[in-house]
């Protein structure tokens, strides 16, 4: 049984393999990669003459890269350019919605147990659910509040000319 199955499995594994290996990205010193990215898209461009720019991707042919400035539009010599970076995508809400949730799971937490502890106070028994219903939404805001501010996107290599 466990054989007929390892030979089953087999070829499925087989072509899983090949499939995640040829969906790789190729090499970074392909210009071929920067035709994965749209029109508009911020990017950092590094000039062999010039420096580091930012601009928006216009197109890319086979011996220049086209992008726009503030009001006007700039061919790259394919020969100068040094690397192209993109600016990745932000991730500012998916990351302040898991904080309001782990940050108010958290503070549900704590003031289940803090009005479950053995301390009896005349305030706790007037307010039975004082722990859960004050550090519920305390945590929510801890939690949405670091998920905001943590830093997002980024700048991903796209091209970089061989050395």
């Amino acid at each position: 049984m466990v054989t007929m199955t390892i030979k089953l499995a087999a070829p499925v594994l087989v072509l899983s393999l090949a499939s995640v290996l040829a969906a790789q990205p190729s090499s970074r010193s392909d210009w071929g990669n920067l035709n994965h990215l749209i029109a508009g898209d911020e990017i950092r461009v590094t000039v062999a003459t010039r420096g580091a720019l930012r601009a928006r991707f216009q197109r890319a042919t086979n011996e220049a890269l086209i992008v726009s400035g503030p009001g006007k539009e700039e061919s790259l010599d394919r020969a100068s350019v040094v690397s192209v970076a993109a600016k990745g995508e932000s991730h500012r809400r998916r990351n302040a919605l898991i904080g309001l949730a782990v940050g108010a799971g958290a503070g549900l937490g704590v003031g289940a147990g803090v009005d479950a502890s053995q301390c009896h106070s005349p305030c706790l028994n007037i307010l039975p659910n004082a722990g859960k219903e004050i550090l519920t939404p305390v945590g929510a805001l801890v939690g949405v509040t670091v998920g905001a501010l943590l830093p997002t996107g980024g700048w991903h290599d796209i091209y970089r000319s061989r050395p």
